[in-house]
């Protein structure tokens, strides 16, 4: 890689970019120069990081390759500092993959385009400093064990995002994650039989960003009003009062007695019926 450009907007001729001493690949998976090619963890890096914002396009350019095989590309981070980020082990997630477009590898398609591969990055990511891997991958030698091609290239962004430290996932290690006997990495039947067609590179699945860990709680069921709730309670205490007073009163009912001006009326209270038996006591 040797040129990036954000939103087509390119820094410079391989600035932001940790460039290897030369274009040969690396081959021995276990090896740290998995992480950003010979030379590219040495720290400070002495390299500018480049501003980007989640959503951002980036398009990568590399040299000219008729080698057949996919492309990637990870993200390292957040960070406070690129610079002095290695890169080595575990936090790396891929964010791009292409593997075959109608029947051509991704560095076919890239041929097309003057060598250039363009994605965008996820929405979700936290704000701070990341590196950038980018991965081409040369299967034509893959037949054999240790045959496969690594061109790998690092950039350094410091990238503006709404989500938090930790939501994207799953991370892989580099090195760690690529094993000499995967089988998208050795393909003895590269030249006889290999489907090409259901081919996926090595690195894991593409990482969501933002997700479950980030997301707000579930709002909680809606309380009655505290109006609401005195109404209902006023309505139950009334209802039971009334039917209290109406009870009594019924069963005080009696058919009157004595003269019309001692009767009791046919409906009386309790305080009236009080009030008539003492009338009766002192007669």
């Amino acid at each position: 890689m040797h040129e990036l450009f954000i939103n087509d907007v390119s820094p410079g001729y391989q600035v932001g970019l940790r460039m290897p001493p030369s274009n040969s690949p690396v081959v021995d998976v276990t090896s740290d120069d998995m992480a950003c090619n010979v030379g590219g963890s040495k720290v400070p890096s002495g390299v500018k990081t480049i501003d980007a914002a989640e959503g951002d396009s980036i398009k990568v350019q590399w040299d000219n390759s008729g080698h057949p095989g996919p492309i990637t590309h990870f993200l390292f981070g957040p960070v406070d500092d690129a610079s002095q980020a290695t890169g080595i082990g575990a936090g790396w997630f891929k964010i791009d993959e292409q593997n075959q477009v109608g029947g051509k590898w991704a560095s076919e398609v890239m041929q097309a385009h003057n060598m250039t591969h363009e994605f965008k990055l996820p929405t979700g990511l936290a704000s701070g400093e990341y590196l950038l891997r980018s991965e081409m991958l040369a299967l034509h030698s893959s037949q054999t064990k240790d045959g496969a091609q690594f061109y790998i290239g690092c950039s350094q962004l410091k990238i503006t995002g709404t989500g938090s430290k930790g939501s994207c996932g799953p991370t892989i290690s580099i090195p760690g994650a690529y094993k000499a006997d995967d089988a998208n990495i050795y393909i003895p039947n590269y030249y006889n039989g290999f489907d090409a067609s259901t081919y996926k590179a090595p690195g894991g699945p593409v990482a969501t960003c933002g997700g479950k860990g980030n997301a707000a709680p579930a709002p909680a069921a809606p309380a009655k009003s505290s109006a609401a709730a005195s109404s209902a309670v006023a309505s139950a205490t009334a209802s039971a009062t009334a039917s209290a007073v109406a009870k009594p009163t019924e069963a005080a009912s009696a058919p009157a007695t004595g003269s019309d001006s001692d009767a009791l009326p046919e409906k009386f209270s309790i305080d009236e019926f009080v009030s008539w038996l003492e009338k009766k006591a002192s007669a």
